[in-house]
């Protein structure tokens, strides 16, 4: 009997004594969003022979050709990066120069906050839509759904 006693004891008092760890994490994280660079806006700018774009979901896809096509794209996007981010992309584009692949990008569409993922040499620019951006989109977005 006096064995079960201390045995309950001790069970006891270790329960009491452990401590629970929080890990608490102190460091600070910075994360830069910048827009796509001045330099590889202007080689499309003056290059740029056409992009592809695949939405997803709806599997629409349409081109625009040329430099004609490239320009007109490049008129759908603001020198501002987003602070607020979708939960998915909605299509793929895939950029030319001198035709030849250049770059891809990742189009983020909601009625509320629209950008695209420039994807150039392992880095990710990040540019809102313009308001001609967003109501071209709007059109192969809305097949979907």
């Amino acid at each position: 009997m006096r064995f079960i006693l201390i045995f309950s004891f001790l069970v006891a008092v270790q329960g009491i004594s452990q401590d629970t760890i929080v890990q608490v994490d102190t460091a600070k994280k910075i994360v830069v969003i910048n827009p796509l660079p001045v330099e590889n806006y202007n080689v499309l700018k003056n290059q740029g022979t056409g992009l592809e774009v695949t939405m997803y979901e709806s599997g629409t896809t349409f081109i625009l050709p040329n430099l004609s096509g490239t320009n007109y794209f490049l008129t759908f996007i603001q020198g501002q990066a987003p602070s607020v981010f979708n939960s998915k992309n909605s299509g793929y584009i895939l950029l030319l120069v001198n035709n030849d692949f250049y770059m891809e990008a990742e189009l983020s569409f909601a009625e509320e906050n629209s950008y695209i993922i420039f994807k150039y040499q392992g880095s990710k620019y990040y540019n809102i839509l313009t308001p001609a951006g967003i109501s071209f989109f709007r059109r192969f977005h809305k097949t979907a759904e």
